[in-house]
């Protein structure tokens, strides 16, 4: 995730919502991110805070400040998304239950908005009974984010599978993947 940001340059500033249906882990996410980045870089990492209809994390890396923005509800992520322009995303998918109509909602909306770039965090890896399933889930997504003018098919977009409460807990398996996704949306964002 990078080093801090040195005080004497400005940080770039990237918002990056978080986007999905409930119950995926979208909060969860944050939590672990946000466990993994205090404890990795030694950063002051704020708690989540509810700002406007929204959980926000900020993140301070090398590569600037990337704010990760979980919508209370599908309202105020319809609301919110219309609001300002977005260079990226991150759809949360549960590994576990795959594709639901609030994931295809959330990708059409993104890209109704004008979201450019759309990666995806499949949470639940850890609990999902069969790993091929991960694989199905996976290429189903890639073909979601393609049928939406993403780059799926292609393999542009990073899709890590992820597992928040072994991270949180300090897993060092899980810690890993959770940097390696959000190292590579950072990169793939800018």
């Amino acid at each position: 995730m990078g080093t801090p940001t040195g005080a004497s340059q400005p940080a770039r500033y990237t918002v990056v919502p978080l986007l999905g249906p409930d119950g995926v882990g979208k909060t969860s996410l944050l939590q672990a991110l946000g466990a993994y980045v205090q404890r990795r870089d030694g950063l002051h990492v704020p708690p989540l805070r509810a700002v406007q209809n929204a959980t926000v994390l900020d993140v301070r890396t090398a590569r600037g400040v990337f704010q990760h923005v979980d919508f209370a509800s599908a309202a105020a992520e319809d609301a919110l998304l219309g609001s300002s322009p977005f260079q990226g995303a991150v759809l949360v998918v549960s590994a576990a239950e795959g594709v639901m109509p609030g994931t295809v909602r959330s990708l059409a909306h993104a890209r109704e908005v004008g979201i450019p770039r759309v990666a995806v965090a499949l949470t639940h890896c850890d609990t999902a009974a069969d790993p091929e399933l991960i694989d199905l889930v996976t290429m189903e997504l890639r073909e979601l984010l393609s049928k939406h003018e993403y780059a799926g098919e292609r393999d542009d977009a990073p899709v890590g599978c992820v597992a928040v409460f072994p991270t949180v807990r300090e897993d060092e398996l899980w810690m890993m993947k959770l940097a390696q996704f959000f190292d590579a949306v950072q990169a793939w964002i800018q």
